[in-house]
């Protein structure tokens, strides 16, 4: 009992430093989440009637009376808009893809489903926010207004934005900077997606580094045809093509000078498809190791940006599990080296399993040197609260979904 005694005075007499902290990560993109008076108003222009002009093909708020509301409108189509304060109208969705209109009612619910489902289901040290409007909007999706929380973030670029919440006590905030290289400033202005977004901490006497990244969407993997990184007519694989370059410089600018990084977000890439795919990383079979040569294009994305060179910037992909059920920890599995059928990510989004429309192959967690991981990442089941239900007769108000996707969590130690 005497050496148990003093090995615990010791223990409580050692630096902070020198004493591994465990601590839970987070990363969910929240869908187009806007804070409750943002999503108020937005519901307001949403209710109202558009028109598309017969000569620009724009659609335009009307000022007639006539036209269809916002609601109806494919925003995939051109729209006089402001993307800088709000969603698309047709975000929400049902089960048959149809857009269900909106209520502030029923925002207010998704907002309180969303509280409770963080505080008693997936509590954690550090949150990284994918399609978040700004720290209210982080605020109203914490319990308890994030008591508790700081909250890093910002306010330029589109809607869709990145935020970092962390527990106070935690550490204290050295840095939040954006990296607006990964935004494509210089394509027009629809081609431009998400800049990252880099949060210093300093926790127990070191510096941590918080990276989260929202990279372009639907050009997600090297076994489909559509996710050929080099198909340069393919509009979001070229966009997403553009973005390793600045993305690669970016990991390896901020991956030096910290002692410790946590890099994690929705990629909307991959990454095991490309981990398990044979063959070069580049187009004309160079190495990675070397500049990327012009006029030569990336297949592999992960290959391209994690090459280990430098060494700050070796990394390590956590495995990826789906520990709701037996059912859904098989097709994880399965989908980690092949592409599900789409009658098997349907099964896996089932309320009964996932519950999300988008299940896997997004998002990743992954840590640098001098951090561990005992356990995979796992995805987190948002079960029935995946679903979005149009209004009813029953039910004045339509039921949202909190996401599209399932959040995934790790357990790490720093």
């Amino acid at each position: 009992m005497r050496v148990f005694a003093i090995a615990a005075i010791l223990a409580s007499l050692m630096p902070a430093c020198a004493r591994a902290r465990d601590i839970t990560v987070v990363t969910w993109n929240l869908g187009w989440h806007v804070d409750r008076a943002t999503a108020a108003t937005w519901i307001s222009k949403c209710d109202g009637l558009f028109e598309k002009s017969a000569t620009t093909g724009v659609w335009t708020p009307s000022t007639s009376g006539a036209g269809i509301p916002g609601w109806q409108v494919n925003f995939r189509e051109k729209v006089e808009w402001d993307w800088t304060r709000f969603p698309v109208c047709d975000v929400y969705k049902d089960r048959a893809f149809n857009t269900v209109p909106v209520t502030v009612g029923a925002y207010d619910k998704r907002l309180q489903q969303l509280n409770d489902f963080l505080q008693n289901t997936i509590p954690a040290d550090i949150y990284a926010f994918e399609e978040v409007s700004g720290e209210q909007a982080v605020r109203d999706a914490l319990p308890d207004g994030g008591a508790g929380y700081e909250v890093c973030t910002f306010v330029d670029f589109k809607v869709q934005r990145l935020a970092v919440a962390w527990r106070a006590e935690l550490g204290d905030s050295v840095a939040c900077t954006v990296e607006p290289a990964l935004s494509l400033p210089d394509n027009p202005e629809e081609d431009q997606p998400r800049p990252g977004l880099s949060v210093d901490l300093t926790i127990d006497g070191e510096l941590v580094r918080v990276l989260v990244v929202h990279l372009k969407s639907s050009c997600v993997s090297p076994l489909e045809a559509s996710g050929d990184l080099t198909d340069d007519q393919d509009r979001d694989c070229r966009i997403l093509q553009q973005q390793i370059a600045p993305f690669e410089n970016w990991v390896e600018d901020r991956f030096g000078g910290a002692d410790k990084v946590i890099l994690l977000g929705d990629f909307n890439r991959n990454f095991w498809h490309e981990v398990h795919e044979t063959g070069p990383v580049r187009s004309d079979g160079s190495s990675p190791h070397t500049p990327l040569p012009a006029g030569v294009l990336a297949r592999d994305l992960f290959g391209e940006v994690f090459d280990d060179d430098p060494a700050t910037t070796t990394v390590t992909l956590l495995p990826e599990e789906c520990p709701v059920n037996a059912a859904a920890m098989a097709l994880c599995l399965k989908g980690e080296s092949e592409i599900l059928s789409a009658a098997e990510r349907k099964q896996l989004g089932h309320s009964e399993n996932l519950g999300c429309r988008n299940p896997l192959g997004l998002d990743h967690i992954l840590i640098s040197r001098g951090i561990s991981s005992a356990h995979a990442a796992e995805h987190i089941a948002v079960g029935v609260f995946g679903g979005t239900k149009p209004a009813s007769t029953a039910h004045p108000d339509p039921l949202l979904a909190i996401s599209d996707h399932c959040p995934m969590v790790a357990r790490i130690t720093l």
